[in-house]
């Protein structure tokens, strides 16, 4: 009995449907059912009733389908570990995250990491984003880090940059009394004439408007502050808090993630979502490679699948 035999069955028995089956598996129908004839051979009974129009499990079937599961299962839990001790996955992982992410999802994926790499203990720290909207690594191995739609935007900085692990709509940070809070939602062209926090003015224009739109879709243009978010706090890099502070301040209004005032609450201030930019998106990137980057880059991608 080969390992191809029970993953054909397995997927069948859940399709019920020979070319779902061959779709996922990459094969063709005709190899599929070849397969499954093999192990009904093996076995010595029919695994599966076929007429023109339905598939369906046999009692045999059934019975074989309970114990095929656990022991596939159970392989593919032992060749994880294996696989775990073969690349060497132990020692220190330093993470660092932005925490606008939400420190539930942070937490989250920390803890699935622990589980799965016991031998391997994550030191985690909020991470500030400096005036390239890049993060500051200071000692972190992989970073939990935003990316303004497109992350080739990121991967074009020469970072490694992971799968993405979540998308966050868009909203504009501004103090309740604003005239732009008043409705549920706004629009870009919403924010011509009013006065943004400048992200900066030492990453690329491309990335720069990413963060913070400069026009408008009609081409009004969307004023900005003259000085940068770092040059306005004194600071050489930020954490979301002193943009809020800034808004808070009256400086200027903030581009942001709708859920950043769920996940760090300041009076005074809404979080108003814009309809029409891109979302957010949460990936992790690092600058050097390793095994214990790769195995929490794919832990990542398991546990916050994106379609």
């Amino acid at each position: 009995m080969e390992l191809r035999e029970i993953e054909a069955f397995l997927v069948l028995a859940e399709e019920l449907h020979f070319g779902r089956t061959a779709a996922r598996l990459h094969l063709t129908q005709g190899r599929v059912s070849q397969t499954i004839r093999a192990l009904e051979r093996e076995i010595g009974g029919t695994l599966f009733e076929r007429t023109s129009r339905s598939v369906r499990l046999t009692g045999l079937g059934e019975e074989f389908l309970t114990g095929a599961r656990a022991g596939h299962e159970q392989l593919l839990s032992t060749l994880r570990a294996c696989q775990v001790l073969a690349r060497g996955v132990n020692g220190t992982l330093r993470v660092g995250y932005h925490p606008s992410m939400g420190l539930d999802f942070v937490t989250g994926l920390v803890r699935a990491f622990e589980a799965r790499h016991p031998r391997c203990a994550i030191r985690l720290n909020a991470t500030e984003i400096g005036p390239d909207l890049l993060p500051v690594f200071a000692g972190a191995q992989v970073v939990l880090t935003w990316s303004p739609g497109d992350p080739e935007l990121l991967r074009d900085t020469g970072l490694g940059v992971g799968p993405v692990l979540a998308k966050h709509a868009r909203a504009l940070v501004t103090p309740a009394d604003h005239p732009l809070a008043r409705g549920e939602s706004i629009c870009v062209e919403d924010l011509a004439g009013h006065l943004l926090c400048n992200p900066t003015n030492s990453a690329p224009p491309a990335h720069r408007a990413a963060w913070t739109p400069v026009v408008t879709p009609s081409g009004r243009p969307i004023p900005q502050t003259s000085d940068d978010l770092c040059t306005l706090t004194g600071k050489t890099s930020m954490l979301v808090d002193d943009a809020l502070i800034l808004v808070a301040r009256g400086i200027g209004l903030h581009c942001s993630v709708a859920g950043v005032l769920d996940r760090m609450p300041f009076p005074g201030l809404v979080a108003v979502p814009i309809r029409d930019l891109p979302p957010m998106l949460a990936v992790p990137v690092w600058q050097q490679d390793s095994a214990e980057v790769r195995a929490f880059v794919d832990l990542a991608a398991e546990y916050s699948p994106i379609d």
